[in-house]
C-alpha cells in the first residue's frame, strides 16, 4: 500500500457487533479488526504533537 501512497492504521476499541450487523449480515464472517486506509495528509507525519515523558503520564506506587 505504501508503494501506492497509502497508509494503514489498526483501530481497536470498535463495536464489533454494529459492524458484524451492518457489514457482515448475513454471512459467516465475524469482525475483529478495523483498519482504516487512507492517503496521509501532507507532513503527516511532523503534525503530530509531541510526546508525552514518561513521567507526566506514569505513576509508580
Amino acid at each position: 500500500m505504501r508503494a501506492l501512497g497509502l497508509a494503514a492504521g489498526p483501530m481497536g476499541g470498535f463495536n464489533a457487533a454494529g459492524v458484524d450487523a451492518d457489514l457482515l449480515a448475513g454471512t459467516s464472517l465475524r469482525s475483529f479488526v478495523v483498519v482504516n486506509i487512507g492517503k496521509p495528509g501532507e507532513n503527516a507525519s511532523t503534525d503530530r504533537l509531541p510526546r508525552l515523558e514518561y513521567e507526566e503520564v506514569v505513576t509508580s506506587l
